[in-house]
């Protein structure tokens, strides 16, 4: 392929040159032409930079890559440098990454995009340092001076792998300078890495809740951590002191209202936002919405029977409401008459879930076959085949699920989602080796892949005493996704099995406080008695029996918990 591109790039090359008065004496075709005299210098730049491009359009992007930098000194066209250093970050070849910042910040010294990947990517290299004389010359020569400067910094990098090289950076970085501009953004990051109980703190450091921003910063981050009644209250306060209505934030405290089944006052806001402006549809879909979000399906469906405009976000949700309530037949209706190419997308994978309460799973799987037929596009027909395992995973039927998948990946052999839902019906199935192996087939392709790193560590220390190993692997998705309660819970209990009981309850509790699913709840009790801690055993089990009154299994659980509390 190499030489391909070579000897495409040299007819293209002496094809520009024959338009010079000059002549060439020699060329090769190894990474660049090296002509002769100043013509070389000439046309090296552009020669290299038709290399890297056409590469990049036959999506070879290592080759690209590798011929950038090797060549670096030659090229100055900018756009070329953001394309390869997204890529370099990809790839996670650091070692170029380090070459395209200090190259690119050479050319263009003013740069924001420049000290962006510059700071990215040393942070992603673990190379702090590094990051921090970026970021020094970042405040030097960029001199940011409002939210909007910093804001740029902040996006670049919402998206890093290692979120904790990046919290920890700026938790240094400000508890040794006072920046509130900066403390701002860092705020917002840590809320995009789901980071809720270090985004109260440092809005706490801050010391005021008086910008709406903060405010609902703040008081979603109580929600997810299930505070919702400060959540609440804070709403509650922010709206008692405003001048004028806020759509926005009324929407949210609607939610509080509806997740604590605080009937009359949520009833009372929704009165209160129709009043305020009758007749207007957007209203009446956002409360509709979050009514079906909060498994108010009547309701909702009741306030969408007042739109009297059909459009195709309604009748989806008015789909998902009656499928919820059992009208299935009413539910398919409502799909059928959606048009719009992405929401019809949406309807489609619905309708199958409707298929299976009316005709059976096999029905529903090949009216989906007949989907992935009708499309053409790779990514919409992943998302049929992804819904035709999830059906069959509901059903726990996982030898179909095992046969469905491996005969798609007969032609798309590393595609992560399918090698990853293999994977996890071979765990089911307890065949560990052949999870494994597909597991680290996804880390061959993506070696930072959190959820992969943290799905092998698990699978690791419940189906063998691979615990070392299992925590090594589980730390590693901690860094790059720090603020996920399964990861948390995970290192809770590889930590668990390893007879680290105190580092276990540490990370039992952080996962607890994000989410409270059963699996994490037995497993934060079960951490509790091996710290003694019987107090707040006994508080978990009577929260949790009230929670789940009609789980009945998980119940039993719990009280055989309570067992171990001593009298």
């Amino acid at each position: 392929m190499r030489n391909y591109l070579n000897i495409l790039l040299i007819i293209i090359t002496l094809f520009v040159m024959s338009c010079s008065k000059n002549t060439v004496d020699s060329y090769q075709s190894d990474n660049e032409i090296d002509f002769n005299g100043s013509m070389g210098n000439k046309y090296k730049h552009l020669y290299n930079s038709l290399y890297v491009n056409i590469a990049l359009k036959r999506d070879l992007k290592k080759e690209a890559l590798r011929v950038f930098v090797d060549n670096i000194t030659s090229l100055n066209d900018i756009k070329l440098y953001e394309k390869i250093s997204k890529i370099s970050l990809d790839l996670y070849d650091y070692k170029r990454s380090e070459l395209i910042a200090e190259r690119w910040l050479m050319i263009s010294p003013d740069s924001y995009s420049a000290y962006q990947f510059a700071i990215k990517s040393s942070l992603d290299s673990s190379n702090i340092e590094l990051a921090e004389r970026y970021f020094r010359g970042y405040l030097e020569t960029i001199k940011p001076i409002d939210k909007n400067d910093y804001g740029k910094l902040i996006y670049s990098l919402s998206n890093n792998k290692n979120r904790l090289n990046v919290i920890k950076f700026f938790q240094k970085y400000l508890n040794q300078n006072q920046n509130r501009i900066l403390s701002l953004g860092f705020i917002e990051l840590l809320y995009s890495y789901n980071m809720p109980t270090e985004v109260i703190s440092n809005i706490d450091k801050i010391g005021s809740l008086d910008e709406r921003n903060l405010v609902r910063l703040y008081a979603d981050s109580l929600f997810l951590l299930h505070q919702n009644i400060r959540a609440k209250d804070i709403l509650e306060k922010y709206l008692q002191n405003k001048a004028s209505s806020d759509r926005q934030v009324e929407y949210e405290l609607l939610d509080i209202y509806l997740s604590l089944d605080d009937m009359v006052s949520a009833n009372k806001l929704i009165e209160s936002i129709f009043d305020k402006d009758p007749g207007n549809i957007e209203n009446i879909y956002r409360i509709s919405r979050i009514l079906y979000e909060n498994k108010n399906y009547s309701l909702s469906e009741k306030y969408l029977g007042a739109i009297v405009i059909e459009s195709d976000e309604v009748n989806l949700l008015r789909g998902l409401n009656d499928y919820e309530l059992g009208n299935y037949a009413e539910s398919i209706n409502h799909y059928n008459r959606v048009n719009s190419y992405n929401i019809k997308i949406l309807a489609l994978t619905n309708t199958s879930s409707v298929l299976v309460k009316t005709d059976g799973i096999e029905n529903a799987i090949s009216y989906l076959d007949s989907q992935i037929n009708n499309y053409s596009e790779t990514a919409i027909k992943e998302n049929f085949i992804l819904k035709q395992i999830s059906i069959l995973n509901d059903y726990e039927l996982y030898n179909q699920i095992i046969e469905l998948s491996t005969k798609y990946l007969i032609n798309d052999p590393f595609n992560p989602k399918l090698l990853y839902a293999r994977a996890m019906a071979y765990e089911e199935l307890e065949e560990i080796k052949l999870m494994e192996r597909d597991l680290m087939k996804i880390l061959k392709i993506d070696k930072k892949n959190a959820n992969t790193l943290n799905a092998l560590g698990y699978s690791l220390t419940i189906h063998t005493q691979r615990y070392d190993e299992a925590y090594s692997l589980i730390y590693e998705a901690h860094l790059y996704d720090p603020g996920s309660a399964a990861i948390l819970d995970s290192l809770a209990w590889v930590e668990y099995k390893r007879g680290n009981y105190v580092n276990a309850l540490k990370f039992a509790e952080s996962s607890y406080a994000r989410d409270k699913d059963k699996e994490i709840v037995l497993h934060y009790c079960q951490i509790l008695v091996k710290n003694k801690s019987y107090n707040k055993l006994r508080t978990v089990i009577k929260i949790e029996s009230e929670r789940n009154i009609d789980e009945e299994v998980f119940i039993e659980k719990l009280k055989a918990m309570s067992n171990a509390i001593p009298l």
